[in-house]
C-alpha cells in the first residue's frame, strides 16, 4: 500500500512537471508571431510571392497567396486575405463557412492565444488584445458564417489618423 502512495506521488509529480513545462497560451504568442504563418506585419508584397490582388479597399490593398493551405487546426478557412497599407503588411483577414469549420477554427485560435475576452455571452465574439497585435473573431449568429482579424496597432493607427486627417480635411470649418 505504502508503494502505490507513493507511485501515485511520483505519478502526480511528473504530471504537474509536465503541465508546468507547457506554457501558457497567451496574447504574447500572438505578439511575439507579429503577423500570419510567417508573413509579419509591417513586411512588404515582397514577402509574398504568390500573391494576386484580391481588391482594393481605400488605401489597403488586399491579396490572397495561391496555392495558400486553408486548414487551420481542424477547421478550413474560405478565405484568407493580407492587407497592405502604404505597402505594408498591417492586417489579415479570415473567413469561415458554417458552424462546424467556425467553431475548429475558433478552438485553434483559443489553444495557441487563450479564451480571448468574450464581450456578451449571447453571441460568439471574442478579442484578443496584445501589445502589438490585436485579433478579433466574430461568428454570424444566423449563419454562424466567422471573420477573424489580425492587425498590427501600429499600421492600424497610422491607417486611423491618417483617414481622420482626410476626413478633417473635407469637413469645412473643423
Amino acid at each position: 500500500m505504502k508503494h502505490i502512495s507513493i507511485l501515485g506521488c511520483l505519478w502526480a509529480l511528473a504530471a504537474t512537471a509536465a503541465v508546468a513545462q507547457t506554457p501558457p497560451a497567451s496574447t504574447k504568442v500572438l505578439d511575439e508571431r507579429y503577423g500570419f504563418r510567417g508573413v509579419r506585419f509591417e513586411s512588404d508584397t515582397s514577402a509574398l510571392p504568390d500573391r494576386t490582388l484580391a481588391e482594393v479597399g481605400g488605401t489597403t490593398r488586399f491579396y490572397r497567396r495561391t496555392g495558400e493551405v486553408k486548414q487551420l487546426g481542424e477547421g478550413e478557412v474560405s478565405s484568407i486575405r493580407y492587407g497592405f497599407y502604404k505597402g505594408k503588411l498591417a492586417l489579415v483577414i479570415l473567413e469561415t463557412r458554417g458552424i462546424t469549420n467556425s467553431r475548429a477554427i475558433l478552438a485553434a485560435i483559443q489553444q495557441q492565444y487563450g479564451a480571448g475576452t468574450r464581450s456578451s455571452p449571447f453571441r460568439q465574439r471574442y478579442a484578443w488584445n496584445g501589445k502589438a497585435v490585436t485579433m478579433s473573431y466574430d461568428e454570424n449568429a444566423a449563419s454562424n458564417d466567422a471573420t477573424i482579424f489580425i492587425s498590427s496597432k501600429k499600421l492600424r493607427a497610422q491607417q486611423l489618423k491618417a483617414e481622420y486627417d482626410a476626413a478633417k480635411k473635407l469637413s469645412p470649418g473643423q
